[in-house]
């Protein structure tokens, strides 16, 4: 009984309707250039590092003998209350300028899934990014960030500082929305 079943399943299948060819398939749109998405305002949403800074520093200071209570007040003291609200807008423009806060605009070019920019002072720098329609992601390498800050031998203290709170850090991503 089986072998009937399956037996008129295929010759039912090859028997197809030859009168009705099947519709051709459309083709979907490709999705615009990750950089074109980049054009427009978009204004800082939050960012995945705040909390393990906080954590590297009170943790650091606890080593070094603070109760909770005075390394919580250290760390507020020095990175400012969780609940203050960053503001942060970027203004990327067809004509190759990001405008960042209303400041003078910075060049950039878009490499893959990288922003090169250079400042109006002459500085480079490079973040990766993706985006969305409505989303911005920038990633910024720990160890870039740390070489474009240039600590110098006389800010021992402020890059020690900064070694202790990236600790465990690779990688910090700001997002940002439309």
């Amino acid at each position: 009984m089986r072998i009937l079943l399956m037996m008129t399943v295929l010759v039912a299948l090859a028997c197809g309707d030859d009168d009705n060819p099947m519709a051709p398939t459309p083709t979907p749109e490709p999705d615009p250039d990750p950089a074109e998405k980049l054009i427009g305002t978009w204004k800082y949403t939050g960012n995945d590092f705040d909390t393990k800074l906080a954590a590297n520093l009170r943790e650091y200071l606890i080593g070094e003998g603070l109760t909770a209570s005075q390394a919580d007040m250290v760390v507020s003291d020095m990175l400012g209350e969780s609940n203050v609200t960053f503001a942060l807008t970027l203004d990327f423009r067809s004509d190759g300028t990001v405008i960042v806060d209303g400041e003078q605009p910075d060049r950039y070019q878009v490499s893959g899934n990288r922003i090169t920019v250079t400042t109006s002072d002459g500085e480079t720098f490079s973040v990766g990014y993706t985006v969305t329609d409505t989303t911005l992601s920038l990633q910024f390498a720990v160890a870039s960030l740390l070489a474009t800050v240039g600590l110098d031998a006389e800010d021992e203290e402020e890059a020690e500082l900064l070694r202790i709170m990236l600790k465990d850090i690779e990688v910090m991503i700001m997002y940002f929305s439309r």
